[in-house]
């Protein structure tokens, strides 16, 4: 349903689209402070988004504009904004009692039932969340407030401990106090991956009660009634028969005053341990725990591994080092239990996760140089490694220069072909006249060869060279063929735009006034198909605000910068060429947009982890 609610409205916000992905990170947008009369501008129009978050005849729609607006007027409005806050949790607890305590029997009301419940979840959430950061007392009131209970007495939102503790992160920045008050209420009912994000942002803020909790965590798993367990406890080394025994002491531990604590999670806990001890000893503070304390619970792993059924390579690799280091016997012990078979694959597992902590900051050069001390055997792969690493932070230029190390390739790897693909634009950015004019060549289509002219245009420009980049945005104009036909010439369209704005706001609102009309029927196309396939995109003729915000931000990754330069040469025009679109949720969430772009410091992250969360949703669904 997901990838269907994005697919039938992948175009909307085709003004901020995809193309600005490209643009280089010393755009002058984001380098200079906006003005006090900008500012006093987008503030005017954020006072005008508090009177149309009203107009929604979608109560979601309307708890999710208020939730927006509020968040970005807390800080010039405190009052006003508190209010839209108040009015957002009030209309989603009436929302939550109109659910049904029990589960219908038809299926389609049991659907219907399970669709309201998703959306209330997902409301409360960013509700609960977006509060958390300006006001943690109220947040936590909002939460106990927006609780219900099914008719088998049981919580609607079985993740509320996840939840309390993410809004436990949220509050760390303004109360660590309190958020280490609710961290070890939560750590009473067992460890969670949220509990250790939390005990991050609790040292962060407060190193002494972050001490303290990672202090508490390491108690709950050594205490004497909590028991250790793993997926594997269940199963015999045919992975077909149960083992009672196993199964009978985690079910006596769960009886008992302490938990059932998953090797996983105690993994992840000396995970994060490990982690903030190494930026302890940078800040030259005291280790969360000490090397004994660590090794008290690398010795629990042992023994539990050393009693289990059945062992994988995967589940003791991370933590294999430490126990040999520290239990030898025990170390021999889990090995033979692996067998031989599986200790090729066991070793390369530790040596990949080695490998990855010793190139951990460090610059390339220093990673060839790491490489090129192993063993020769192992050199290949590790240069995959550092090649995959470098790739996916973005650094195309070092994984080119890491796979061209490799001798024998796989023989089906697409790494490779990843990185020539993603190379031209990332010397473009760099702004390599050269290396990008070999590069031209070789690409195949006018698309491919706009994309990279107008971010190299774009990086040239920042360099203050305006008349190379100018021949050069020239050049990109030349290739397009004037007509929107399809996706590729869309994103072209946006390329231009981009650039011009960055060179020639002029030019950047003429080109998007004139294709206003094709992205107006691109999203009356995209909602008659919603509707004839019942996506659920458009209620009583009205788009979903959550969705309409996904594509901004999926198709937006750097509309901050593009809004940024336009509203600073024509604010007024800026504004004008949203009154275009022709859906009024669309017009909202644009002006929504500029706004943010205008008042928000955080703008251009918060941009970027929403596009990254979509495509996580996307990708799991």
């Amino acid at each position: 349903m997901i990838i269907k609610k994005f697919f039938v409205l992948v175009i909307c916000f085709g003004l901020f689209g995809n193309a600005f992905a490209q643009t280089a990170s010393k755009n002058p947008a984001s380098t200079r402070d906006v003005s006090p009369e900008l500012k006093e501008k987008a503030l005017s129009l954020l006072n005008n988004l508090v009177r149309e978050s009203e107009q929604f005849s979608l109560p979601l729609n309307r708890i999710s504009a208020r939730i927006n607006v509020a968040d970005l007027l807390w800080e010039s409005n405190e009052k006003q904004a508190r209010t839209l806050f108040q009015n957002a949790v009030a209309e989603l607890n009436t929302m939550l009692g109109q659910i049904p305590s029990e589960v219908p029997e038809a299926e389609e009301e049991n659907y219907e039932r399970y669709a309201i419940l998703n959306d209330v979840k997902n409301l409360r959430n960013e509700l609960l969340v977006t509060l958390a950061a300006h006001d943690p007392k109220f947040a936590l009131e909002a939460l106990q407030a927006l609780s219900r209970k099914n008719a088998d007495g049981l919580n609607f939102f079985e993740d509320d401990q996840a939840l309390e503790l993410s809004l436990a992160a949220e509050i760390a920045a303004k109360d660590p106090k309190q958020a280490y008050e609710i961290a070890k209420k939560n750590l009473e009912n067992g460890l969670n991956y949220n509990l250790f994000s939390a005990l991050e942002d609790i040292y962060k803020k407060d190193t002494e009660l972050g001490t303290k909790l990672a202090q508490d965590i390491s108690s709950k798993i050594k205490n004497k009634d909590s028991a250790i367990s793993s997926p594997y406890d269940y199963t015999s080394n045919s992975n077909k028969m149960m083992n009672s025994s196993a199964m009978n002491t985690a079910t006596a531990g769960s009886q008992r005053a302490g938990s059932v604590i998953n090797v996983w999670e105690v993994q992840s806990f000396l995970d994060t341990i490990k982690k903030l001890n190494r930026q302890a000893a940078k800040d030259k503070k005291p280790n969360l725990l000490t090397d004994n304390e660590i090794k008290e619970l690398i010795g629990i792993l042992a023994q539990k591994y050393v009693r289990q059924p059945y062992l994988s390579s995967y589940e003791v690799s991370k933590i294999m080092p430490e126990i040999t280091k520290y239990f030898p016997v025990q170390a021999q012990a889990i090995k033979n239990k692996i067998g031989q078979a599986e200790m090729t694959t066991l070793n390369n597992l530790m040596n990949g996760q080695a490998f990855q902590i010793e190139i951990e900051d460090k610059s390339a050069d220093e990673i060839l140089q790491i490489i090129e001390k192993k063993p020769v055997a192992e050199r290949d792969e590790l240069y995959r490694e550092a090649a995959q690493k470098a790739f996916t932070d973005g650094a195309v230029q070092d994984a080119k220069k890491f796979y061209g190390r490799i001798k024998t390739k796989r023989e089906y790897d697409y790494l490779d072909k990843q990185i020539d693909t993603a190379l031209p634009l990332a010397l473009a950015e760099k702004g390599d006249l050269s290396e990008v004019r070999q590069m031209l060549g070789k690409l195949k289509s006018p698309e491919e060869r706009i994309e990279i002219l107008t971010a190299l245009a774009v990086t040239v420009a920042n360099g203050g060279d305006k008349q190379i980049a100018s021949n050069l945005l020239d050049e990109a104009r030349s290739m397009y063929t004037g007509k929107m036909k399809n996706r590729k010439n869309l994103a072209s369209i946006l390329q231009l735009a981009q650039a011009s704005a960055v060179l020639s706001p002029d030019q950047s609102f003429s080109f998007l006034e004139a294709n206003i009309n094709y992205f107006n029927d691109i999203i009356s196309a995209a909602i008659l198909l919603s509707e004839f396939n019942d996506y659920g995109t458009v209620k009583d003729d009205e788009l979903r605000l959550d969705t309409v915000e996904a594509e901004s931000y999926r198709n937006a990754p750097k509309a901050v910068q593009l809004i940024k330069n336009l509203s600073a040469a024509d604010f007024a025009r800026t504004v004008g060429l949203i009154e275009k679109f022709s859906r009024s949720e669309v017009r909202f969430l644009s002006r929504y947009r500029i706004a943010e772009a205008l008042l928000d410091p955080n703008a251009e992250e918060n941009e970027k982890n929403f596009q990254s969360n979509i495509s996580e949703e996307q990708y799991d669904h």
